[in-house]
């Protein structure tokens, strides 16, 4: 990130500022204040002369080609040139433009006088220097109407391509402009004021002069409490300005460099085949003659050069049109008339909608006819094997088989994302998509609605977007849908969610933020832009590769998981006092950290050289974040493909065949181990039970013998009668 002064880097910065303003025009009046507003796009080409300037150290390839006088293809700004009509998109062109300050991510800081940039002002207010409020205050001469003569009696915005009223800008290239002069501006959302843009929105430095010096004013003038409150007034300054920038930019940078993305899975076909599906609801006039660069309000060759720009280098990209009638298609009409849903809110407005003069300003219900976009997608899914299925023969003629269907061409390295827009003209007015756009994407198809109300009755086709900008209404018109198509493959393609729009972890749920949504962005409605810029460019190639590794590193974290599990398994007792139960630590980490004395069926020559392959993939992980960090794309494609995918796949294969070797050898028993106090005491007990075998088999012994001689002292032998034999019984005894 990178903060210039304008003033002293770049004078003729602040001559353009200038030079803009005073072509602004004029769009209200309110009493004495007048109304101005900047066409942004007209300030591009100063704001890229002074990158160009700044980074002119880094520029000595690109220097050298101009003064060789290299032609230069012409180029459409934020477009990347036109392609012709037909032809095949090739994905990672950026129009011929010098590679270099297009490494950098900037935000511009204006704050020009605007005594010197007054539309209306004298000759001599160019040279218009604004005092030092501080030093007036402490020479005793401060007045605040000389603060006041500082805002010069108007207020200016900007907007691009005529859309947008607001302080902050997008550029088509890839930087931000912020202007704590411009505004200050209110709008958003007219039903609900999540993330509106108020006043307080950008920080002011005139309220900060006038905050801080009416304060002073208050104090006495002696010299010890007039040197506190200049320490008081310096540490304002930085509290109150400094830091609600540095919120600002912070946001921004957020916002507009490292966004969000809508989607993980991000598909890397070699082709990818768009059938451009128009489905109406009317005849269309025979006057209207559909061209390339308006086909139902579409231009092709804009859609085209999108798609150019959120490619990557050797993809390539087919654009293929077609028109149906919706009443012949009976499952998609009945799907949209299921999907269409009414739905009334408290809104403070007026009861026409027509007139902001604040009469009769008040809450009123509002009734808002949308169509559900979820519900619509699985309708829409269902039948687009069906109705892309004669432009897909026709756009992929392989020679093979009559047909081919869509999911058959995606398992042959062609992706079809069909897009479909819905011409209306006999529906309800002011019909919007559950999302509050006219634009709803998912991963397999665009839905887009076009809404011809006007042309009914042969007037415009003004559509009111449900928000409010200054007091007024913001209609944009519905026939025109070249952005929304732009926007919606933008989202499918690359995973690029809007600029106003963010992920907020602490409450689960997306949040919007308006102060970023104009400028050269084809989301939202404050913008004007059929193109992609290369802020949404650098976006779109950072997603892909983001979406790329992280499915490699989500497979290496399977594996390694099962490693863990393994050991776990079979080796619990050893390595529990190595941490082996840390859930923050694998077992590979725990064995590269800890000394040890234990082994497992993994050998220690395997196990280095696991941890060897993880220290490789750790280091490639840092060289593809420099290389994202420079927008080193190219570079940044190859470490991918060529080392970082193939080491975490060899890792990945190298650790399941080393478990189910693992596995193999531990099918035959169970290790375990026991305390030495344990192993003493299974030692006792079994000397003990052997000794209590011991005693009771001599027991049993002894009574046995002491039995057997009982029974052999009771037995009688006869005599035969012989008295020599006999004893007083006439019996032997023994």
């Amino acid at each position: 990130m990178n903060v210039c002064h304008m003033a002293s880097v770049h004078p003729g910065l602040t001559l353009a500022v200038a030079a803009a303003s005073h072509g602004a025009l004029p769009c209200a009046a309110s009493g004495q204040r007048k109304f101005y507003t900047v066409e942004a796009s007209q300030l591009e080409p100063v704001f890229n002369e002074f990158l160009e300037h700044l980074y002119q150290s880094d520029d000595d390839q690109g220097t050298a080609a101009a003064a060789a006088g290299a032609a230069v293809p012409p180029q459409e700004p934020g477009l990347g040139g036109v392609t012709g009509t037909g032809s095949v998109v090739t994905g990672g062109y950026r129009g011929g433009m010098a590679d270099v300050w297009h490494k950098h991510n900037a935000i511009f800081v204006l704050n020009p006088s605007k005594v010197r940039v007054n539309p209306d002002g004298p000759p001599e207010a160019a040279s218009h220097q604004p005092p030092d409020f501080i030093q007036l205050w402490k020479h005793g001469s401060y007045d605040q109407a000389k603060l006041s003569d500082e805002e010069a009696g108007y207020v200016y915005r900007y907007q691009y391509n005529g859309a947008g009223e607001a302080s902050i800008w997008h550029s088509s290239r890839n930087y931000l402009v912020v202007d704590l002069s411009a505004g200050p501006s209110t709008y958003g959302p007219l039903v609900s004021q999540g993330g509106a843009v108020t006043p307080q929105a950008l920080p002011s430095i005139r309220d900060t002069y006038q905050e801080l010096l009416t304060q002073l004013q208050n104090t006495e003038h002696q010299q010890t409490v007039q040197e506190f409150a200049q320490e008081t007034a310096q540490h304002g300054i930085i509290t109150l300005l400094a830091g609600r920038l540095a919120a600002v930019l912070t946001a921004g940078v957020k916002a507009t460099f490292i966004p969000d993305m809508s989607t993980q899975h991000i598909e890397q076909a070699k082709t990818v085949l768009v059938p451009l599906v128009v489905l109406s609801d009317h005849t269309p006039s025979e006057t209207i003659q559909m061209t390339q660069e308006n086909y139902w309000g579409i231009n092709v060759t804009h859609v085209e050069a999108a798609l150019a720009h959120l490619l990557a280098e050797g993809q390539e990209a087919i654009v293929i049109t077609a028109h149906h009638e919706l009443h012949k298609h009976k499952q998609l009409a009945a799907a949209l008339h299921k999907a269409t849903r009414s739905h009334s809110e408290a809104v403070v407005d007026i009861p026409d909608g027509k007139d902001y003069s604040g009469h009769d300003m008040g809450i009123h219900t509002n009734v808002q006819t949308f169509v559900d976009a979820e519900v619509l997608l699985e309708e829409f899914e269902i039948s687009a094997d069906m109705l892309t299925h004669g432009l897909v023969t026709v756009a992929h003629v392989m020679g093979k088989e009559n047909e081919h269907h869509i999911a058959q061409l995606r398992h042959e390295g062609t992706r079809v994302l069909p897009v479909f827009v819905l011409a209306l003209e006999n529906h309800p007015e002011d019909c919007v998509l559950s999302n509050r756009q006219l634009m709803a994407a998912d991963d397999d198809s665009v839905i887009v609605l076009q809404l011809r109300h006007g042309s009914k009755w042969g007037g415009p086709d003004d559509f009111f977007t449900g928000h409010m900008a200054n007091g007024r209404r913001v209609v944009v018109d519905g026939s025109q849908s070249t952005r929304h198509v732009i926007a919606g493959l933008a989202q499918s393609l690359a995973g690029i969610v809007p600029p106003y729009q963010h992920f907020e972890s602490r409450l689960d749920r997306v949040e919007n933020d308006w102060r970023w949504a104009a400028g050269a962005t084809p989301f939202g409605p404050y913008s004007n832009y059929e193109g992609v810029s290369e802020i949404m460019q650098n976006a779109a190639r950072r997603n892909q590769l983001l979406a790329h590794v992280g499915a490699a590193l989500r497979q290496l974290q399977h594996q390694l998981d099962a490693v863990d599990a393994f050991v776990d398994h079979h080796f619990r007792g050893p390595w529990e006092p190595a941490g082996l139960k840390d859930a923050k630590r694998h077992w590979l980490d725990t064995v590269a950290s800890t000394r040890h004395g234990y082994n497992t069926t993994l050998s220690p020559d395997v196990v280095f050289r696991l941890e060897s392959s993880l220290a490789n993939i750790s280091n490639l992980l840092e060289d593809l974040a420099m290389d994202m960090f420079t927008h080193d794309f190219k570079k940044a494609d190859g470490t991918v493909g060529q080392q970082l995918l193939p080491a975490v796949a060899s890792l990945c294969t190298e650790l399941d065949q080393q478990l189910d070797a693992a596995e193999e050898v531990m099918q035959c028993c169970r290790l375990g181990t026991v305390s030495l106090v344990s192993q003493a005491f299974m030692l006792i007990v079994a000397c003990a039970g052997a000794a209590a075998v011991f005693f009771m088999l001599v027991g049993v012994a002894l009574c046995a013998r002491y039995a057997k001689r009982k029974a052999v002292k009771n037995i009688s032998l006869p005599t035969f009668g012989l008295p020599m034999y006999s004893g007083k019984s006439g019996t032997w005894s023994l």
